[in-house]
């Protein structure tokens, strides 16, 4: 009897101490959470990833990091493009915390960054952007970017 209540001990403890691995569904430090198609599209990006410590640490990152990046990016590209970035290198986040935040299922707000393409000489511009999504689709219905200054190169 005593291994028996050792071992329901372990099992209560892996599901106390482990509830990722029971539930899928992520929250912002707000407490939003995305809609269950936009959890859906995010948890089909996270098992897709071979790497089981690359998984974890990825579904890890909170709802907003999870929604930037796999809802919103692809859209973000288009509409920084057109304003100048190069296509690969931009960021929807700065060096700040809290710089990506989950508004609702329909909003995701932030600040980030774009290099510009075609210069000689580096220059990266930061921008406050919004992506509007339809939860009902997990599709993005907008992304829209508001340029500000440069940013000044660092140490």
């Amino acid at each position: 009897m005593r291994n028996m209540n050792g071992y329901l001990s372990g099992i209560i403890i892996c599901v106390i101490t482990f509830p990722a691995f029971i539930t899928s569904s992520h929250a912002d430090s707000t407490g939003i959470r995305p809609s269950p198609v936009e959890q859906q599209i995010i948890d089909q990006h996270l098992a897709a990833m071979k790497n089981p410590d690359e998984r974890r640490a990825t579904r890890d990152q909170g709802a907003a990091w999870l929604m930037t990046t796999f809802l919103c990016q692809d859209a973000a590209r288009k509409t920084l493009v057109k304003l100048g970035s190069s296509p690969y290198r931009f960021f929807l986040q700065d060096e700040r915390l809290d710089s990506q935040h989950v508004v609702s299922p329909a909003l995701v707000e932030g600040r980030g960054q774009f290099l510009h393409a075609g210069t000689a000489t580096i220059r990266w511009t930061s921008f406050s952007w919004a992506c509007h999504l339809d939860p009902a689709t997990g599709h993005v219905l907008g992304f829209v970017a508001r340029p500000g200054p440069d940013v000044v190169p660092g140490p």
